[in-house]
């Protein structure tokens, strides 16, 4: 009997190509025809002519031809349909080649003759450059997800250095293997931007396709537009990857300012399935707009920002990750939250508050996906640093941490934290380092706080008649809430925690 994941897999296979038959080849034509460049120069023909005479039986005659053309940004592209098997997808020659593809295209066929005579001709499209050609300005979301739905597996997309792109809907990454990146991988700002122009839309590029493994984003912008466009209420977050799918990449990506959640999304997945993502050496902020009415958006405190326009700088969910080297900077909700994520490393990354104050800067507070599970997840080895802004709870640990569900069966639990380092500006400052309330069986140690500062005071949204907070101090947690816990030795553990996320900034 067919399992379900069998009947899905094939059904989302079926999807993929109908619709790249039915859609992207009129699509295709379309934007190509809109954005393709001025023809290049007619190419110059050198034709060397070498005959060789050799035995009685055969006279061989070569014949090399060698074409010369005019590199340009703009995208050309020739369309074949794909295949519809499961296990093969068409190839197309496109604006872009990877990274380790040869700076030209070469074509060679040959005829052989049972005479006595054979002859040889090879072809070659040199560019002018050293480079490939690649994408740029020109295209839009449509070209370059259709670069990959007719790439097929392993095909590399490379925008052009300094390309602007804008998007009227998201860029898809359709097959395996997959790669979107910046010709050269320069890690500045000459990387290409990806930049929403669409009202409609807060997603710029969807990587979270099942069985999409092994994807690369990586040395590109991504600007979300939230300044310009505005919130998205309910909208996506910026980047999505993961889902039903093993081993997706994002290194040294510039993503910021998303009009959803998040900056940075990796999703857990049909039946949790995500694993092995990798996030690597990203700069990721700002993001959201904290309440200005508490004067918590500093850059404009005049209160124009309601409550609940927050977003996430880093949202993982996907099991057995590594988020590392990342710097997060302005995050408004959480710098990076982490949904179980189960056996996941977030290691040696940076959360800095500078112009916007945040609710957290890592938060391991939600229930689902993994009904409060944080098993093997280990957070460690991270600086925390209020520079000029309030940051909450540093690290926020427990249901109890960040809401008001006091019933056993709600508890998160498990998973470690150890060796962070807080630290404060000349005018930033904390609520808490780290909160522990309502989770079982976390081992928390080493971690220090010597050079961070504390304050705030508790807003309305406290509960500070039937339980008031302590005073602003490093490291707090609810006795009652917490069995099972061993913490480092200087805890505060004697007064109940309810919504310590509540304290406010300073007057």
């Amino acid at each position: 009997m067919r399992s379900d994941v069998e009947d899905f897999q094939e059904t989302m296979i079926a999807d993929k190509v109908d619709f790249a038959r039915r859609g992207l080849k009129e699509a295709v034509k379309s934007v190509v025809k809109q954005i393709r460049a001025p023809p290049p120069p007619k190419p110059t023909t050198t034709t060397r002519k070498t005959t060789t005479t050799t035995t009685k039986r055969s006279t061989t005659t070569t014949t090399t031809t060698v074409k010369t053309t005019t590199s340009t940004q703009a995208p050309v592209t020739t369309t074949s349909s794909p295949s519809s098997s499961s296990s093969t997808s068409s190839s197309s020659s496109s604006s872009s080649s990877s990274s380790s593809s040869s700076s030209s295209t070469i074509s060679s066929t040959s005829s052989s003759s049972s005479s006595s005579s054979a002859t040889s001709t090879t072809t070659s499209l040199v560019p002018t450059s050293t480079l490939a050609p690649c994408v740029g300005s020109e295209a839009n979301a449509s070209y370059i997800s259709s670069l990959f739905a007719y790439g097929g597996i392993g095909y590399t997309v490379e925008l052009c250095p300094g390309a602007n792109i804008a998007l009227e809907q998201a860029v898809f990454i359709w097959w395996a293997n997959q790669t979107l990146t910046t010709q050269g991988n320069p890690t500045d700002d000459t990387r290409a931007t990806l930049t929403i122009a669409n009202v409609n839309i807060s997603c710029a590029i969807y990587s979270a396709l099942n069985y999409v493994d092994h994807v690369t984003i990586q040395n590109i912008q991504v600007d979300g537009s939230r300044p310009a466009l505005g919130i998205q209420w309910g909208g996506l977050a910026l980047i999505e990857i993961g889902g039903y799918t093993t081993g997706q990449t994002v290194k040294n990506v510039h993503a910021f300012e998303p009009r959803g959640w998040s900056v940075l999304h990796i999703a857990e997945g049909y039946l949790n399935f995500c694993n092995g993502a990798q996030i690597l050496n990203n700069q990721i902020g700002p993001s959201g707009h904290a309440p200005s009415g508490a004067q918590q958006f500093k850059r404009d405190s005049t209160g124009t920002y309601t409550p609940g326009q927050w977003a996430d700088g880093i949202s993982i969910a996907c099991r057995n990750s590594l988020v590392q080297g990342n710097t997060v900077t302005d995050t408004t909700d959480g710098g990076i939250v982490i949904f179980g994520a189960l056996g996941s490393q977030i290691t040696g990354n940076t959360i800095i508050a500078n112009d916007r104050q945040a609710l957290g800067g890592i938060n391991m507070v939600d229930w689902t996906p993994f009904s409060g599970a944080y098993t093997g997840t280990v957070v460690s080895n991270n600086q925390i640093i209020s520079q000029a802004s309030l940051i909450k709870l540093g690290i926020a640990v427990g249901t109890m941490s960040w809401g008001t569900d006091n019933r056993t069966i709600a508890r998160t639990f498990d998973g470690e934290i150890r060796d962070n380092v807080f630290s404060s500006g000349p005018t930033g400052y904390f609520g808490y380092s780290i909160s522990v309330a309502g989770h079982e069986n976390i081992t928390i140690s080493g971690n220090t706080a010597a050079a961070a500062s504390f304050g705030g005071v508790e807003s309305s949204s406290c509960f500070t008649y039937w339980f008031p907070l302590p005073t602003p101090q490093p490291f707090i947690a609810d006795p009652w809430t917490t069995p099972g816990c061993q913490l480092q030795s200087d805890f505060l553990t004697n007064t109940t925690l309810v919504l310590p996320v509540c304290r406010g900034p300073k007057p």
